[in-house]
């Protein structure tokens, strides 16, 4: 029985941790389908051939028979290989078929991952008590219940469409051997046909049962999801040292490129970006840029190098959230950045 605490959708962590544990949405009818399907096309596409072949074995073997003496202890060993190259011949592409087939739906639906935790003995599962839990749980008699649904409607598509054919297939030894196997033919493919679009849509309500049933498992607890973010966001002393060198790399940024700056713009105090302009490029370059801490030591650098500040609070804010360090600025602010640095340049000039 699900817990009624676990409210809350699974994270991408908790996920993850499912999946290297080997716990995925497995929808079996879904896989058979697909495999149902394969078959089909490779039916239709080596059908012909492959009951050609088997009429060929048919009057290979039906003639060897009629020889006498053929079959001897002698011969034993020759007819053995015989069979066994037909029956290689017949059923390899089809087994192989099958093999890439489920090997590109597994990786298809679940990706590539290798884990043996699925393997590894769970000695809970010895508990007598909690094996019986299992068998009788609500989980075993849905799949009881659905196992059986499966095995009636199969077994009346079978009736369906064998009932009125058996006649004729009883007829077929009466018919020539290129007739009787194009019934033969016609017939398996009507059958396999049917049982497979049958097995589609019972796959398809079954993997929306499945995902249900699995999304609701891997519901969490809000205690869990709490805990989870805790974890998520480290060490506190790790996030202190991390912030500490993000603050010595922004310094070491100010006192380098703060004076190459052409110009900083303030919010006054909040805010504080540096622009770079030279003659040749296309457009000012953000090279420093900082809030409340930061914008102080910026403006205080710029002072000492002699570089003009100019108080713009709505463009040093917008410098600020839409340009990256090392960047130029957007055009939509081509305006007002060159009337700040046209006002830069009248003022060095009229200090000149």
């Amino acid at each position: 029985m699900a817990d009624p605490s676990k409210t809350e959708k699974a994270t991408p962590k908790r996920r993850e941790k499912a999946r290297s544990e080997g716990s995925i949405l497995k929808v079996a009818d879904l896989d058979s389908t697909i495999l149902l399907w394969g078959n089909l096309f490779m039916f239709t596409a080596l059908g012909g051939s492959t009951m050609a072949l088997m009429g060929r074995a048919m009057a290979y073997f039906l003639n060897k028979t009629g020889q006498a003496g053929y079959i001897t202890v002698d011969n034993l060993h020759s007819l053995a290989m015989d069979i066994v190259s037909i029956l290689a011949k017949v059923l390899l592409p089809f087994l192989v078929t099958n093999v890439l087939i489920a090997l590109g739906n597994q990786m298809f639906q679940h990706g590539f991952h290798l884990t043996l935790k699925p393997l590894m003995p769970k000695f809970s599962k010895l508990n007598p008590a909690s094996g019986f839990q299992r068998i009788i749980s609500a989980k075993s008699l849905v799949d009881l219940v659905k196992s059986l649904l499966k095995f009636a409607i199969i077994a009346w598509m079978f009736y369906a469409v064998m009932a009125p054919r058996m006649p004729v297939v009883m007829s077929t030894m009466y018919l020539s051997m290129g007739q009787g196997l194009a019934y033969m033919q016609e017939t398996l493919f009507i059958l396999y046909r049917n049982i497979m679009l049958i097995m589609l849509v019972l796959a398809g309500a079954d993997f929306l049962y499945q995902r249900f049933n699995y999304e609701k498992n891997m519901r969490m607890t809000k205690q869990e999801v709490k805990d989870e973010s805790r974890d998520a966001e480290g060490n506190p002393e790790i996030k202190q040292r991390q912030k500490a060198i993000l603050m010595a790399s922004a310094m070491r940024r100010i006192l380098t490129q703060v004076p190459k700056a052409s110009v900083v713009i303030t919010n006054p105090t909040h805010f504080a970006v540096a622009l770079r302009y030279e003659p040749n490029t296309v457009a000012p370059v953000l090279v420093a840029k900082g809030v409340d801490h930061l914008a102080l030591k910026i403006r205080e650098r710029a002072t000492l190098s002699g570089v003009v500040i100019v108080e713009n609070p709505p463009l040093a804010r917008a410098i600020y959230h839409n340009v990256d360090l090392d960047k130029p600025i957007p055009p939509d602010l081509f305006q007002a950045v060159a009337q700040v640095l046209a006002y830069v340049y009248h003022l060095k000039k009229g200090a000149a």
